[in-house]
């Protein structure tokens, strides 16, 4: 009878250390999982920061020109006054939006404040990096200043 309680309460210990380790690795598992996720939309983030940036100097050394900077960039696409941009997963620029992951576009849009002044005009646009099922990634509003040279009025 001493050895039935004792194989009794070995087997109770048992399956409470297995519960134990079962709970334990569930809560590993989930760790695991939030590290991806958040690893996956910090690397989204930063890509998109890094493509921003970009095409914030080209529009400004463009004088705010987006139909200029189609040359800047050897896959880019000039659409109804927008330059677009098409990425895969890798973040390899693409040539169309067939295979494409992300997409980065700038766009004017118009003047802010009041716009023209005496000596030049301010121009705006915004620049929007996104998945291609339209979830946004970033964007930035940018503004330059143009100032007017002699004998542009």
């Amino acid at each position: 009878m001493k050895t039935n309680s004792k194989t009794s309460l070995f087997l109770m210990e048992l399956i409470i250390v297995i519960l134990f380790f079962s709970i334990a690795s569930v809560v590993c598992v989930q760790l695991f999982v939030n590290a991806y996720n958040t690893n996956t939309v910090t690397k989204e983030s930063s890509q998109a920061t890094l493509i921003i940036q970009n095409l914030a100097e080209g529009y400004l050394g463009t004088d705010g020109d987006i139909e200029s900077m189609v040359p800047l960039y050897d896959s880019a696409v000039y659409e109804n006054g927008s330059l677009v941009l098409f990425y895969d997963n890798e973040w390899n620029t693409l040539s169309d939006s067939a295979s494409a992951s992300y997409t980065a576009r700038i766009s004017s849009t118009g003047s802010a404040g009041s716009g023209e002044t005496a000596g030049g005009i301010m121009k705006t646009a915004v620049i929007e990096v996104s998945r291609t099922d339209g979830t946004g990634i970033s964007s930035q509003d940018i503004c330059h200043y143009v100032q007017f040279r002699q004998g542009d009025r």
